[in-house]
């Protein structure tokens, strides 16, 4: 039996970029972003994306986000830059600095 298809992808950012930068790249997707800069109303300055995927959390089965649970990665935050039914289009802060 085929193994089923990854859909999420690991990123290697290893520099904080932009949210524009970040909303251009990763249009569609749901984003994981570490080292996270936050304006004092929460809304996203920069980051380090790390993990994309198809659905939130996606690839957390592989022990994919573990590697992210210390200090060194704080500010820790999902957003969805997915599209259609269900979802809102823009930056949106979808969990706590802890997965």
């Amino acid at each position: 039996m085929d193994e089923p298809k990854k859909t999420y992808k690991l990123l290697s950012h290893t520099e904080a970029i932009s949210k524009e930068e970040i909303k251009s790249l990763y249009d569609g997707y749901w984003v994981y972003i570490v080292k996270a800069k936050f304006t004092e109303a929460r809304g996203l300055i920069e980051g380090i994306p790390v993990v994309i995927g198809s659905v939130p959390y996606d690839g957390v089965d592989d022990g994919i986000y573990e590697k992210y649970k210390t200090d060194e990665y704080v500010e820790r935050v999902g957003i969805s830059l997915r599209h259609g039914p269900g979802f809102i289009s823009s930056l949106r802060l979808a969990e706590s600095a802890y997965v």
